[in-house]
């Protein structure tokens, strides 16, 4: 008799962890990427989608390839298809309010990721921290060229990022500005962050400025690619101290070319295995942790912010390498 009643506890208990297990609810998370077109996305994406699976989460990824009325349409087919958890890279985080709404009206709760979406009923956001950004793409090029002829190469104008990377790098440049050490000749955002458009807008300030041009602030490695490649067609590449972000492996040959003076690494490992991990969270019911609050014009959200690190020449090895971000053998 009292094997028998040990033997149906045993069952008992096998029966209730099976079905605790079939209620247990599959995190759906809808990834709604700006563009997959630029090598930096790509990467994001197969980490995150990596790492939530590890999690028991599904991963539904869409790319608007640089078109807001795209992404506004794949967001409401994600809400649509009844995800959990919306994580958005946003192209232009302004024009999001009525969808992120109609997310929120289904219960979806809604992860800005990398860029912040304004004026919108988010709940958490996670980047780098975004000044520190620009602040280390000036500091680079201040330390190299101290005085002389800048040209600031902005992002996407659309881009909440492209804002505050410019908000960090005029931190450093206005004391060099005021003295008069450092002369602004050109100031120019790139539509879609596109090398294409940096190309155009170099060229022109080239001629503008008969190429009398002795740094570039640009704001990442699409357009300062785009920026170099205008500059070597008048024989200036390497001779002009330009900056980058992403530590792109294109511009990582190019700092070790010379062509390059700097980019900035944001660990991007780092960034999606810890925004999968906040995904899950929130599609738990949980409040994930944060380190910092920014107000998006409709709330304080509660934010992670992670640290930035400038690579050039000397460092290569230490960070983008060390981290397995690029190997050895493809530079």
């Amino acid at each position: 008799m009292k094997i028998k009643n040990i033997l149906l506890t045993i069952c008992a208990s096998a029966l209730l962890a099976t079905s605790l297990n079939s209620l247990a609810k599959e995190i759906k998370i809808g990834m709604a990427i700006d563009d997959l077109r630029l090598e930096r996305w790509q990467k994001d994406r197969d980490i995150f989608v990596k790492k939530a699976e590890s999690l028991g989460a599904s991963v539904f990824v869409q790319s608007a390839n640089g078109n807001e009325e795209t992404q506004m349409s794949q967001i409401e087919n994600m809400i649509n298809r009844g995800v959990d958890v919306l994580v958005i890279i946003p192209y232009n985080g302004k024009v999001l309010s009525n969808v992120v709404a109609e997310a929120k009206q289904e219960g979806i709760k809604v992860l800005a990721y990398d860029r912040m979406i304004n004026n919108a009923d988010i709940d958490f956001y996670i980047s780098f921290d975004n000044e520190k950004v620009g602040e280390l793409q000036a500091q680079s090029l201040v330390d190299k060229v101290p005085q002389g002829n800048y040209f600031l190469m902005g992002g996407s104008p659309v881009d909440n990022n492209a804002k505050m990377f410019r908000a960090g790098q005029m931190k450093v440049l206005k004391p060099f500005i005021d003295s008069g050490k450092i002369h602004i000749v050109g100031d120019q955002w790139a539509d879609g962050w596109l090398p294409e458009n940096a190309l155009k807008i170099m060229e022109n300030a080239l001629t503008a400025n008969k190429n009398n041009i002795d740094a570039v602030v640009a704001s990442n490695d699409a357009t300062a690619g785009g920026a170099i490649q205008a500059l070597a067609a008048q024989g200036l590449a390497g001779k002009v101290a330009i900056s980058g972000q992403d530590a792109d492996l294109a511009a990582v040959k190019r700092i070790m070319a010379g062509t390059q003076t700097m980019t900035v690494y944001k660990p991007i490992k780092q960034l999606a295995n810890t925004a999968a991990e906040i995904a899950v969270e929130l599609g738990n019911g949980k409040q994930p942790q944060s380190n910092a609050t920014l107000n998006n014009g409709m709330k304080d959200v509660p934010s992670r912010l992670l640290t930035p690190i400038p690579v050039n020449k000397s460092n290569i090895e230490d960070t983008v390498i060390k981290d397995g971000f690029h190997k050895q053998s493809d530079l």
